[in-house]
């Protein structure tokens, strides 16, 4: 009798003790990331991207696997997303969200709910696991956060925030009936180094071109020269004198068609970062495109000077 009551005291200690556990358990964690909400959303909004920047391997466009465990997404939002982990076979619901912070940056939540079983074994068993997974959970957190943290992930290319190198610059621009080609654009540029060589003033960096459509028939190409003091205007070669403040700045390597990609990334960290213009944006050319035919090893450097 008594060794029976040894045995059933302590199970059915064990039992209350596990049925006085708690059936779940929430936590809220929260981040911040120095990115303007606009590009965030940008990305987070777009399934598409979400194999990119979403922690984990993707099964399919619901559910990924997470360091062996499933995540299966429930609800894509504006601001966030839904979704349930199963680890260590507990059921974690997940709720993160976004929202914008001071100064270009955006603060992001990672709420969770732990939910313990009712079987009292498993309870105790999910409960000796609880902060396991709840640091696996702010593991999610930190590892979308380390991504969004780094603008060459969020806008593809590493554009940077830098000082404009040179004020004094010899410009010229023609109108075209096309698109004007590599030999037309560095004919146009062997005019202005003619010019700077006729006045004897160093030439300081690699030169800068802007093409734009004027109507559906007119292409217009401006070229500039750097140069290390300024040049008085002269007939179509005009002094461009550019402020000495902030530009951003962006190197890609590619054709025109990976220029165009990379150039409508910087206009997007413009806009996100609420940057305005004193200057239209330019393309720098680093290798001599009429030399060197294979577009695809271009180097090119997207320029849009911005105010503070």
């Amino acid at each position: 009798m008594k060794k029976g009551l040894y045995i059933l005291i302590p199970v059915l200690v064990f039992l209350i003790v596990s049925y006085l556990l708690p059936s779940e358990k929430p936590t809220t964690e929260t981040v911040t990331v120095p990115m303007p909400v606009d590009a965030v959303t940008r990305v987070m909004t777009n399934q598409k991207d979400w194999a990119k920047w979403f922690p984990g391997t993707k099964q399919n466009d619901s559910t990924y696997t997470y360091y062996e465990s499933p995540i299966t997404i429930h609800k894509v939002l504006m601001n966030g997303f839904k979704a349930t982990l199963v680890n260590k076979g507990m059921e974690v619901d997940i709720d993160f969200s976004f929202i914008a912070d001071h100064n270009a940056t955006t603060s992001f939540t990672l709420k969770t709910v732990m939910k313990l079983s009712y079987n009292p074994l498993l309870r105790f068993k999910q409960f000796l696991s609880l902060n396991a997974v709840e640091n696996d959970s702010k593991r999610l957190l930190y590892q979308i956060q380390d991504y969004f943290s780094d603008v060459s992930k969020v806008y593809g290319y590493p554009i940077q925030m830098q000082k404009v190198p040179n004020s004094s610059y010899v410009s010229t621009k023609q109108t075209y009936d096309h698109e004007p080609t590599t030999d037309e654009i560095y004919a146009l540029l062997d005019e202005v180094n003619e010019f700077i060589a006729g006045v004897e003033v160093k030439i300081v960096n690699y030169p800068i071109l802007n093409v734009y459509k004027e109507d559906s028939a007119s292409y217009t190409a401006m070229v500039a020269v750097a140069t290390e003091r300024d040049i008085p205007s002269s007939g179509k070669f005009l002094l461009k004198n550019m402020m000495l403040g902030n530009i951003v700045v962006c190197e890609v390597t590619g054709d025109k068609t990976v220029i165009a990609k990379c150039n409508e990334a910087v206009k997007n960290y413009v806009q996100d970062h609420r940057k305005t213009s004193p200057a239209i944006s330019f393309e720098r050319l680093i290798t001599n495109r009429r030399t060197i035919r294979d577009s695809t090893v271009w180097r090119t450097t997207i320029n849009y000077p911005v105010f503070q």
